[in-house]
């Protein structure tokens, strides 16, 4: 048995003790969502099909994964938009990095990118983990998926389980594929519509920084699946979408035009507290849940907590109870679906 195939097989049998033990939740029979942020990316390196299936044991209601396209117009599974931070592109593909030093995904194949290997994620700046703790970042027994090849997958625990898993899609960097020529939105589309995703009421999302590509998904394509738009910081250059306009109830008004959600930074939602020790709610999501919008912010992490958050415990009950949002998108989907069972039960 390989290093690979005994990690995968030591993963589902500790899984099935969780499993077993978790109450059970599913979108379809619980009002707030718990959405597996690149899978369980707290105990297993992001985007990885490991990872899938750990969160699938802890009963997240939605798996969230971003797509990017390779050189050769297929989609596979990844954040960035360059293969620095998650894989050893440096040491299979040395000197194929741009003038800036990163291996852009888009001058791959995916024949190349399927001879890397997923680490848990790198340090932006520096060596060694972004986020201490968690995975070894030196283990490299992970490949990069495709997105067909996780489809497959959570297929097919919803087959062997009788229970289903959701998608969370993230389209990255939409204005960088159209340089490249390359339309990710018609290709997500195409993909899902041959795994019988079309309709609004199919447990699918997809969702963007990039208002343009939503646009197009809604009103170009015609797609019926959800849509949501993510709101971002200006600062952050992740989009030309403005994103203070956004957070306007005028903005707001633009996005419930074309989409059924928005996935605000958490620190939209709230800002902190004042000098007295109260919280700061920004009332977004009040202007959201009037338009019929549903409030899916990102990203709750027990090893990073706002000032505005003594424990995660307490991070999750100021959004979920006291800001109302609709679900949360975490690293850690085992104790946001921990703590709606304990919250359920008073």
């Amino acid at each position: 048995m390989t290093n690979k195939n005994f990690l995968l097989f030591y993963i589902c049998c500790g899984v099935v003790m969780i499993y077993l033990t978790l109450p059970y939740y599913t979108f379809a029979s619980q009002e707030k969502l718990v959405i597996a942020h690149r899978g369980a990316s707290g105990y297993l390196p992001e985007h990885t099909l490991e990872g899938a299936v750990l969160s699938f044991a802890m009963k997240a209601d939605f798996l969230e994964l971003d797509v990017v396209m390779t050189r050769d117009g297929h989609l596979i599974v990844m954040h960035d938009l360059t293969l620095n931070a998650t894989t050893n592109v440096n040491e299979i593909f040395p000197g194929r990095s741009g003038a800036d030093g990163k291996y852009h995904t888009m001058e791959f194949s995916l024949a190349e990118i399927k001879k890397l290997r997923v680490h848990e994620r790198s340090k932006k700046r520096g060596s060694g983990p972004a986020f201490k703790g968690r995975f070894p970042h030196e283990s490299l027994l992970f490949e990069v998926p495709t997105l067909e090849e996780m489809l497959q997958l959570v297929n097919g625990l919803k087959q062997s389980h009788g229970r289903e898993m959701g998608l969370y899609i993230e389209i990255k960097g939409a204005e960088i594929h159209r340089q490249y020529k390359l339309d990710p939105a018609k290709k997500l589309l195409a993909i899902l519509e041959r795994y019988d995703f079309r309709e609004a009421s199919d447990p699918v999302w997809i969702q963007s920084f990039d208002a343009e590509v939503l646009k197009t998904l809604k009103h170009k394509y015609k797609t019926r699946i959800k849509l949501t738009q993510l709101i971002g910081e200006n600062r952050w250059r992740l989009s030309s979408t403005d994103f203070d306009y956004l957070k306007t109830e005028v903005g707001l008004n633009e996005v419930a035009g074309y989409a059924d959600g928005i996935g605000p930074w958490m620190n939209h939602v709230v800002t902190g507290k004042n000098i007295s020790g109260d919280l700061k709610l920004t009332g977004l999501v009040k202007m959201a849940h009037l338009l019929n919008l549903k409030v899916h912010p990102y990203t709750l992490r027990k090893d990073r907590l706002p000032d505005y958050a003594e424990t995660f415990e307490d991070l999750l009950h100021i959004l979920f109870n006291l800001a109302q949002v609709d679900g949360v998108i975490t690293d850690f989907p085992d104790q946001a679906i921990k703590f709606l069972e304990k919250t359920s039960k008073k």
